[in-house]
């Protein structure tokens, strides 16, 4: 049910102009501290890499 909610959220935020690369799905559980700095180091990256959210930008800037 949850992935199916995140299909469904990742499908409007594309249609808004937010490029899918910039959303995650992934399940840490609670004592899972180093994980779960290890699953935002990386998102973080990516989004850096991607740089800013073109679309966003123009409708925006």
């Amino acid at each position: 049910m949850a992935r199916r909610k995140f299909a469904t959220l990742k499908s409007f935020l594309n249609y808004i102009g937010v490029e899918g690369d910039r959303t995650i799905f992934t399940w840490v559980s609670a004592s899972e501290g180093d994980r779960w700095a290890q699953v935002i180091k990386g998102a973080t990256e990516k989004i850096r890499a991607l740089g800013p959210a073109n679309k966003m930008v123009k409708q925006i800037g």
